[in-house]
């Protein structure tokens, strides 16, 4: 009785120790598993990661492209701002030259109609006339003469002198002058001539001119011919 008791105690031992060795075993087996199947997925991640970026090389790219459009950006700006500043400067400068320009125009129409207000117009004196001017500042233009030569002789000093005397009044330079009469005005020491300005025949002056001694022939009276 007692050794069957016996028997059955010691196989039940073994069944319990039988089944403890299997759970240690499948224990294993699974911490085996596990921590294969961490380390594989690790190893795979790196894996894709690398692929990706040996794959994807224009990421890195559109990176650098990017921060060299922000840098080059930021350049065209700096040098836009630098031009503004130029075409600033350089507007600046402009007025003032315009200023300068249209102070020194304002003083020249300033010294002219000072000019003019001393001289004296009166609008169709007699007929032929349109306009018959003389101005008190009118000056001689100075001589090499003596004396007034009176011979009206083409290219000669007296000439030449009247010629000058005659573009003062007129406002015609000697050089630009179609003359077309020049000749006594009723004593020696006065003459008159007709002048126009070279293309233009239709732009007539009748200037009368005096002698002042020891300084040349002067204008004394200029009309504007219709």
């Amino acid at each position: 009785m007692n050794n069957n008791r016996s028997s059955r105690h010691e196989n039940k031992e073994k069944k319990v120790n039988r089944l403890y060795n299997l759970l240690i075993a499948v224990v294993a087996v699974l911490i085996v598993f596990v921590g294969g199947t961490m380390i594989l997925g690790n190893k795979d991640k790196s894996d894709n990661q690398a692929e990706t970026t040996q794959n994807n090389p224009q990421t890195n790219d559109q990176k650098t492209d990017k921060t060299a459009k922000k840098d080059d950006d930021s350049s065209k700006d700096d040098q836009a701002t630098d031009d503004q500043a130029t075409d600033d400067q350089a507007t600046d400068d402009q007025s003032s030259e315009d200023d300068q320009s249209s102070e020194d125009d304002q003083a020249t129409d300033e010294e002219s109609n000072e000019s003019d207000s001393q001289a004296e117009v009166e609008k169709n004196p007699e007929p032929g006339v349109a306009e018959r001017k003389v101005d008190p500042s009118w000056d001689s233009v100075g001589t090499s003469q003596d004396a007034p030569a009176a011979t009206y002789k083409k290219g000669s000093t007296d000439w030449n002198e009247m010629l000058k005397a005659v573009g003062e009044g007129s406002g015609i330079s000697p050089s630009n002058m179609t003359v077309w009469r020049l000749g006594n005005n009723g004593g020696v020491g006065k003459a008159v001539a007709t002048v126009s300005p070279k293309g233009n025949s239709s732009t007539k002056y009748r200037v009368q001119i005096e002698w002042v001694d020891g300084e040349g022939w002067k204008p004394a009276v200029v009309d504007k011919l219709q």
